[in-house]
């Protein structure tokens, strides 16, 4: 079964908002980059659209080519991808939202490789209010007076495009373009965990998928099955900040299929992130932000489990494991710095 799709111009389609960001062109600054890594993911096979209608590589670098090159002529689908996991406790396997940008010839016989971004950004966030952060002045080992929550974000239902975001750098160089939303974000099913496992094990699911050893389908439950039959199953990540760590969270699973990361300016340990060697303290521009903060920024996801997901991971786990009384590392802080986890992926692999 085909996913829901149909050829949109990228130009009038609308993309999900996301978090303010620096007016620099990230994608234009790692084009090359990414094609020079991305030249031994191509393993393209024979199309049946033409001679030219496969990607060229000159020096390393992907080429753009005019037949991929009309967005017009792009197919937009989207899909839910079945996970491992069941994160908020409806019984059920979480399901991810993903977006897919093709050119049409892959309808045709023409199979791909694939640039994968990620991120808990899609579908918007709760704004930049910081009378919701942890006030910052607190005496060292006292408990923080509580802060004021943050509004709910209303949940977003644009379909079938999750972002625009590398489509025009990637499909014209005859690459396949997947979008996800996090668990827990936007049309993704779960709770956001801000480093748990399940941000690693949903981009693997993606990946998977790619690669046939995972299920999607055509709506978050139920619905038919959609098979990725355009993908040569060699995947390539990238993106900046949180989107630039969740390709790092990805890689420590070892799932085979992702051959390539691009992580820009990546967390790859939320301790650190928010401590400093038992100092509480706050990443740059962002006074009073911490764990739980970012969770209630984020969570964009279906309204009907907000009330176990806010219950469970945020007034559960992160305050129980946040600790801004003493900022001490501990198992709640182990379990979301990356370097242990790819240290236990290599040594799981050996």
């Amino acid at each position: 079964m085909r996913g829901r799709f149909e050829p949109i111009p990228t130009r009038v389609a609308m993309s999900s908002p996301r978090v303010p960001r620096s007016p620099i062109h990230v994608p234009r600054l790692v084009a090359l980059a990414l094609s020079g890594v991305l030249l031994a993911l191509s393993g393209t096979s024979a199309p049946l659209v033409g001679q030219d209608a496969e990607p060229v590589f000159v020096d390393g670098q992907a080429q753009e080519v005019e037949s991929f090159s009309d967005p017009e002529m792009w197919i937009r689908e989207d899909l839910w991808v079945e996970t491992e996991f069941d994160s908020d406790g409806d019984g059920r396997l979480d399901r991810v939202h993903v977006g897919v940008t093709r050119p049409l010839q892959t309808e045709q016989g023409l199979r791909l490789p694939v640039v994968y971004a990620t991120s808990p950004y899609y579908a918007g966030t709760a704004g930049l209010d910081l009378e919701t952060f942890w006030d910052i002045r607190q005496e060292v080992g006292a408990r923080p007076a509580p802060r004021k929550p943050m509004p709910d974000i209303p949940q977003q239902s644009r379909r079938p495009i999750i972002s625009n975001s590398e489509t025009r750098t990637w499909v014209p160089r005859g690459f396949v373009v997947v979008h996800s939303s996090s668990p827990g974000t936007g049309l993704s099913q779960g709770c956001p965990t801000v480093g748990g496992p399940n941000e690693s094990l949903a981009p693997k699911a993606v990946i998977d998928w790619l690669n046939g050893r995972a299920k999607g389908f055509t709506e978050p439950v139920g619905g038919e099955e959609v098979v990725a039959f355009w993908s040569t199953g060699k995947v390539g990540m990238t993106g900046t900040s949180y989107n630039g760590t969740l390709p790092v969270a990805a890689a420590t699973t070892g799932v085979e299929g992702l051959e390539a990361i691009i992580p820009i300016a990546p967390n790859t340990s939320y301790y650190h992130y928010y401590r400093s060697h038992g100092l509480v303290r706050s990443p740059g521009g962002y006074p009073g932000e911490d764990v739980d903060v970012l969770f209630d920024f984020i969570y964009s996801g279906p309204e009907d489990r907000r009330e176990y997901c806010r219950a469970t991971v945020r007034d559960g786990e992160m305050a129980e494991g946040r600790d801004r009384a003493t900022g001490d590392y501990n198992d709640f802080w182990a379990g979301r710095d990356y370097l242990n986890q790819i240290q236990v992926s290599i040594t799981h692999r050996k």
